[in-house]
């Protein structure tokens, strides 16, 4: 075994474990829903991660990091169940080893959620 395949036991047994750091959610793509594991930040700390014009929006963005083992091509209409809440598609912001970020938004902005007044 080398020690990326090392690293990637790793990942699987500690990162999207549920019983250690990792969150089940519903993906749903092509209308198959499928629950994986995922790392999960919701909106940001200064609602700056993105984009300046988005303040408003920090709240209602959130960034799932999954498995391509688990989703191998994210893409367009895609969606996440979680916590009662739905997500949709927006982008990959990064790919690497194996994993995927990806940032879904709500409909829901900061206000509407209680967040802001």
């Amino acid at each position: 075994m080398t020690l990326k395949d090392d690293m990637l036991a790793d990942v699987d047994s500690v990162f999207f474990n549920s019983d250690e750091m990792a969150e089940t959610i519903t993906y749903t793509s092509d209308g198959i829903d499928k629950n994986i594991s995922a790392l999960i930040e919701i909106g940001t700390s200064s609602g700056e991660k993105w984009n300046l014009k988005e303040r408003d929006r920090s709240y209602s963005d959130a960034t799932f990091t999954i498995k391509q083992s688990d989703i191998p091509k994210p893409h367009a209409g895609d969606k996440i169940l979680y916590n009662g809440k739905k997500y949709t598609f927006v982008t990959i912001d990064q790919y690497i080893n194996g994993m995927y970020d990806l940032r879904f938004a709500s409909k829901e902005s900061a206000v509407s959620m209680g967040r802001l007044s």
